[in-house]
């Protein structure tokens, strides 16, 4: 009879030998010891008195205060500048030669002097001032320059005399006219002049007058 062939048994794997059941026991035994410790040391540091906290006074003792520092004076403000602001009056260039007069404003040109002089501009009123004391003089020849200017008339003349009958005081009127015109009504004078011959020569004086600033008119939009 023919031999029969034995099974080969598989290999088996080999397994790491397991602890000890009495090491296994032993090390939780450790570990539990040791919790154990830990848990006996948080109990004590419970239980310690707590120190008692230094007091603010203990604390605080050498130390001493500050010196108190002078009073300081409350700064003074300065007293607000008051500004006063003085208004120069306009006034015309004069100018004087042999008797003559010659006066403009700022920014009106010289021609307009030539054109006074020559006689080419011709007075539309006139203003005699004989026989009139300086402060009548000044009243007329404002109310005068005011009253033309109101009618619409740009050139004016004034008959003030060349001052040979005043009684040692000299030429009164002359002075007084070509003051108010300059100074006082420089504001509404143009230019002024010694008038021609025709109209009385040195001894009267021919200005040309501001016109009065008229509102515009406003206009009324057309209807389609």
């Amino acid at each position: 009879m023919a031999e029969r062939e034995r099974p080969v048994p598989a290999r088996t794997r080999r397994r790491a030998p397991r602890p000890a059941l009495r090491e296994q026991v032993k090390a939780i035994s450790r570990e539990l010891k040791k919790k154990q410790q830990q848990k006996q040391k948080r109990a004590a540091a419970a239980r310690a008195p707590v120190e008692a906290a230094p007091r603010f006074a203990e604390l605080a003792s050498g130390v001493q205060p500050l010196p108190r520092a002078a009073p300081r004076a409350a700064a003074r403000q300065p007293a607000p500048s008051v500004q006063i602001v003085v208004r120069q009056q306009a006034r015309l260039w004069v100018e004087e030669r042999a008797g003559a007069v010659r006066a403009r404003a700022a920014g009106v040109p010289a021609r307009w002097l030539d054109e006074l002089e020559s006689g080419r501009i011709v007075p539309r009123k006139e203003l005699d001032l004989h026989r009139r004391s300086a402060a009548d003089a000044r009243l007329a020849i404002a109310a005068a320059v005011s009253e033309a200017r109101r009618a619409g008339v740009s050139c004016l003349l004034v008959v003030c005399g060349r001052g040979q009958h005043s009684a040692g005081t000299g030429a009164v009127l002359p002075e007084v006219t070509i003051e108010c015109l300059s100074e006082t009504l420089a504001g509404e004078v143009l230019a002024f002049t010694s008038a021609p011959k025709k109209w009385g020569g040195k001894g009267a004086i021919i200005v040309r007058l501001r016109p009065v600033a008229r509102p515009a008119r406003r206009v009324k939009p057309k209807r389609e």
